[in-house]
């Protein structure tokens, strides 16, 4: 799948076994911003140095959300290591986003 021009990357690309997410988010709105907010904090407490953030804006590019098949935002999807995980919501529930994202102990 080819990145879209308004997936913006965060953090470092990387090496195998490092974490791809991809955040699907609609606009400025408050659930949004909260699951952008949560997924860096999120992923700067436990994933330091291993993970690439792309965010897709679905108001200006719906497109990437029909070729990955999103129907509601906020929307996470886990893109590497596979298996692919969707998470749907503001992923307030940081301990529920861990496991999903299959992070283990050992990278607590």
């Amino acid at each position: 799948m080819s990145k879209t021009p308004k997936a913006k990357p965060h953090a470092r690309k990387g090496k195998p076994g490092d974490y791809l997410l991809r955040l699907f988010i609609a606009g400025n709105g408050q659930n949004s911003q909260k699951a952008l907010a949560n997924l860096r904090g999120l992923c700067q407490e436990h994933l330091e140095g291993r993970y690439t953030i792309e965010t897709v804006d679905v108001v200006e590019d719906f497109q990437a959300a029909v070729r990955d098949n999103i129907l509601v935002t906020p929307a996470l999807i886990l893109v590497a290591p596979l298996p692919r995980v969707i998470v749907l919501g503001n992923l307030s529930d940081q301990q529920k986003v861990l496991l999903a994202l299959r992070v283990s102990e050992g990278d607590l």
